[in-house]
């Protein structure tokens, strides 16, 4: 069994969605986890701001441009159910127009931006159908409920989504992204969520493969948006995938990995606009010998400061500070330490006025703003020499002003200003994988 994830972009034209359903076909999917088409969710997501601000006019302008994005695709795609797509696309105006006039705040937004992912996968379902395949789109917020913590709940999922994928000579297609919270309202994973989702799926329906289907070939060894030179990863490890997921390599949603390292589940990544390309693919089985694979850089990083006298042969200090990123639910990337500091990096700065008041009494407080993380991943090992050395030695231009290396055996992570971001991944590509 495979489930397959497509993302905006893939199913971003009537062309496309044909593509999506040769692959689809060609590769037997069991389940087929389908974002939004590409545009959508930004333009629903500004609907619920001008909702928020009661803005009609504007609103119906939104409207009409995802009218025509939809019509075309649809009068592309489908020609004896075209009129059953008209109709499902309506029911999406109709129910975000509905939310928008009577606005929450919370529940309203995650109701109007789930129309996307839902209408996109009505509409995919009706063109297998026309085109002769046996399928069915099932309702993801009926199976992937999440707990208080936003967990989603996998041993409901597995139940439930085995049940309903039973006949195995059918497609399945569902959303990915979109959820029910644990009050039962529909939600959402976050951006991104929908890897997650294909993750969390095929771990559920005991998978043999998941694929992440996009418009570029694998992951690449740097950023190829800002360096000259990169080149597809044709296998990598599910903890080098990690790192640089979590890091910034855009490929891949950083929770992705998690469900499917832990039940073996091989994930590829492949090019919707180029199917007979190999890709990457990420397993337990880790074949490079290179000392340096890749590299990824995570930007909107804050740097904490924390200079306090109170450190000095004390116990207890680091326990109290990282209470209070806990009770802002506020996620740390990097930690240095000496005796009488500490710093660390966070990527969300939403709670960092009410979090610098509650550290405020443990010792001066030091706010940076506009940093990027860089993270080198590769077979790093604590006994290995001179690797730091070459990483360094291939930024002697640029200021460094955090470092983390031994923390895993997989990377070496630098904190820089992210005006220097692009001439660093440049530097590194060009000393650490044109010399290997």
């Amino acid at each position: 069994m495979k489930v397959l994830k497509f993302g905006g972009t893939s199913v971003g034209s009537a062309q496309n969605m044909k593509r999506v359903a040769e692959i689809v076909r060609r590769e037997q999917a069991t389940v087929t986890v389908l974002s939004a088409m590409s545009g959508t969710t930004d333009a629903l997501v500004q609907i619920s701001k001008l909702a928020a601000d009661g803005d009609s006019a504007a609103i119906g302008k939104v409207l009409d441009m995802l009218r025509d994005k939809y019509s075309t695709c649809i009068d592309g795609l489908l020609t004896t159910t075209r009129q059953k797509a008209f109709d499902r696309m309506e029911a999406a105006w109709t129910t975000i127009l509905a939310a928008a006039t009577d606005f929450q705040p919370y529940t309203s937004e995650r109701t109007i931006i789930a129309q996307g992912e839902l209408l996109t996968s009505a509409i995919f379902t009706q063109y297998l159908v026309e085109s002769g395949s046996d399928a069915v789109c099932l309702n993801a917020p009926d199976f992937m409920i999440t707990d208080a913590d936003t967990k989603v709940n996998a041993k409901l999922l597995h139940e439930r989504l085995s049940a309903l994928t039973a006949d195995k000579k059918k497609f399945y297609v569902t959303q990915g992204f979109i959820c029910t919270n644990y009050r039962g309202e529909i939600d959402n994973l976050g951006r991104g969520g929908s890897d997650y989702s294909a993750a969390l799926m095929g771990a559920a329906i005991d998978a043999g493969q998941v694929q992440i289907w996009t418009d570029i070939d694998g992951m690449h060894n740097n950023d190829p948006r800002f360096v000259d030179h990169t080149y597809p990863i044709r296998t990598m490890s599910f903890c080098e995938a990690a790192e640089l997921a979590y890091f910034g390599a855009k490929i891949l949603h950083p929770s992705t990995i998690q469900p499917c390292q832990d039940h073996g589940i091989p994930v590829l990544l492949k090019n919707t606009m180029d199917p007979d390309a190999p890709g990457t693919t990420i397993s337990d089985a880790d074949e490079s010998t290179q000392s340096f694979h890749a590299v990824a850089a995570k930007d909107g990083i804050t740097v904490i400061r924390i200079y306090s006298a109170r450190m000095l042969m004390a116990y207890g200090f680091l326990r109290k500070v990282f209470e209070v990123f806990e009770q802002y639910r506020t996620p740390i990337d990097m930690i240095t330490t000496s005796e009488v500091a500490v710093s660390l990096t966070i990527d969300n700065d939403a709670h960092i006025d009410r979090i610098v008041e509650e550290l405020a009494p443990l010792g001066k407080i030091e706010i940076e703003r506009d940093n990027s993380i860089v993270c080198v991943v590769g077979r790093i090992e604590h006994t290995d020499t001179g690797l730091a050395a070459r990483v360094f030695d291939g930024l002697k231009q640029v200021p460094i002003k955090m470092i983390s290396y031994g923390a895993s055996h997989h990377s070496i992570t630098m904190l820089i200003n992210t005006q220097d971001k692009k001439q660093t991944l440049q530097y590194l590509n060009d000393y650490l994988f044109n010399q290997q």
